[in-house]
């Protein structure tokens, strides 16, 4: 039997986005900046019912659905992980129950994990957003842009293994919190060429002494000092492709992310002769939740 009205939600680290299906159709969406790292497990039904209670006030019980960091020790419920290779097809049958004052049969989706004595790997969230790529665009890698930006190794439907890169919580927190973005002005938007520049020495050269360059850089006259978030931007995504991309040579590979961080990304793919294919992160979180949602009745 397959349900035709239901809720889902990507409750991540920082925001939820919840969406509220009606006759199989997105009928309302709602946005708060509760993430996970701001609730921390104490207030999570609080939020979920300030979020949600309208809808269930106007249509009664609806089965809810939710995935990422949600699910996670600091979260609504600390939903066990699925162990690599972990098929994605496994995901809908291991859902996890939440408790809720009310009785509502809410349920999360489980992340995957690696345990290996050189690769110890966690992911939430991004297991749906693989379901649905694969949906949208089969690849035999996915390379998953954001925070922490996730390499996943696939065989058909199953993940063998996957690396995670700390690329954009990095750039964020040098540019906040150490002497690289000290001082620095208003910093632009888009600078291709520094970006590219940027780029060509994160893969080319060593990278914790490079990260002092950079400062000195900005201070000698190296780089211009609105442009320094993009050459690091640039650093990171380089030496990131350096040491994980090898893998990446004749294999087809998928960037699910939004399309300002994807294009970077495959800009940074191009420059070492690597075509790759674009996936939007909203469009494959939907393209993986929505099917397990709906046949859970």
């Amino acid at each position: 039997m397959t349900a035709e009205n239901f809720i889902i939600a990507d409750w991540g680290s920082t925001n939820i986005r919840a969406f509220l299906y009606l006759d199989g159709k997105e009928a309302e969406r709602r946005d708060s900046p509760e993430g996970i790292t701001k609730v921390q497990g104490r207030d999570c039904e609080a939020v979920f019912d300030k979020l949600t209670g309208a809808w269930f006030k106007e249509h009664g019980p609806l089965p809810v659905t939710l995935a990422g960091m949600v699910g996670s020790v600091n979260g609504w419920v600390d939903a066990p992980y699925l162990d690599c290779p972990a098929d994605l097809s496994a995901l809908a049958s291991r859902l996890c129950p939440v408790t809720h004052s009310k009785g509502y049969d809410i349920r999360v989706i489980p992340g995957i994990c690696v345990r290996d004595s050189v690769n110890y790997n966690v992911m939430r969230g991004e297991e749906t957003q693989l379901a649905g790529s694969l949906r949208l665009a089969p690849a035999d890698i996915y390379v998953m842009p954001g925070t922490h930006c996730k390499w996943v190794y696939m065989d058909g439907s199953r993940v063998q293994t996957f690396r995670t890169a700390m690329t954009g919580e990095l750039h964020a927190t040098l540019l906040k919190h150490t002497l690289v973005g000290f001082g620095l002005p208003e910093q632009k938007k888009a600078a291709p060429e520094t970006f590219r520049r940027g780029l060509q020495e994160g893969r080319e050269r060593a990278l914790l002494p490079l990260l002092f360059e950079i400062r000195a850089a900005r201070i000698l006259g190296g780089v211009d000092p609105s442009e320094v978030s993009e050459y690091l931007s640039g650093v990171l995504i380089g030496n990131e492709i350096a040491s994980l991309g090898s893998v990446a040579q004749g294999r087809k590979i998928g960037i699910v992310a939004n399309n300002a961080l994807a294009h970077r990304y495959a800009e940074a793919f191009k420059e070492v002769g690597i075509e790759v294919s674009l996936i939007d992160g909203e469009q494959a979180f939907r393209e993986g939740i929505v099917p397990i949602a709906g046949e859970r009745a």
